[in-house]
């Protein structure tokens, strides 16, 4: 039951909210909220830990959206409720391996790209897109970025409350 679940969200989630259609699947993560908490980990760390295991020094370039609705009619295929939530990875080949993953929370999603060159991203008029400088290997820029999810995604969709964020 859970692999179909699996399989009908990347169907579903890669094809509605990608920007090319050369995209491979890289990884479906899902985080039991509890578990992270019970490490002292929090929902930015846990996102970039897993987006950050297919990136090495040569990403430059971070893009991280706002926070939106799941559209209804992909609703129904997703049931993750309030103590979990999803991190589906995909790569982009042809667009100098742009890494694009996509955070499912209860029925909210955003999407954080990272980037070799500044134009591998198509940027739209259509989303809020935030726009970092990102190195791995320099924790100024990593940490900038992660502390950026977690006050403009993580703190506002209720995965960390404010409190334990800023203790």
């Amino acid at each position: 039951m859970k692999k179909a679940f699996i399989i009908i969200l990347l169907i579903t989630a890669c094809s509605a909210h990608a920007q090319w259609n050369d995209g491979v699947l890289i990884n479906v993560q899902e985080v039991t909220i509890a578990k992270m908490k019970a490490v002292r980990m929090t929902g930015a760390e846990a996102v970039m830990k897993v987006i950050e295991q297919y990136t090495d020094g040569r990403y430059r370039f971070a893009f991280v959206s706002n926070n939106y609705l799941i559209p209804p009619e992909q609703l129904q295929h997703l049931d993750l409720g309030k103590n979990r939530f999803l991190i589906v990875v995909a790569g982009y080949p042809a667009q100098n391996n742009l890494l694009y993953a996509q955070i499912f929370f209860d029925s909210s999603f955003f999407f954080i790209t990272l980037a070799k060159n500044e134009s591998d991203m198509k940027l739209s008029n259509d989303m809020q897109i935030t726009k970092m400088n990102y190195e791995k290997g320099n924790a100024v820029r990593r940490n900038n970025v992660r502390d950026t999810i977690q006050r403009n995604n993580i703190i506002p969709l209720g995965i960390d409350n404010v409190e334990r964020y800023y203790q």
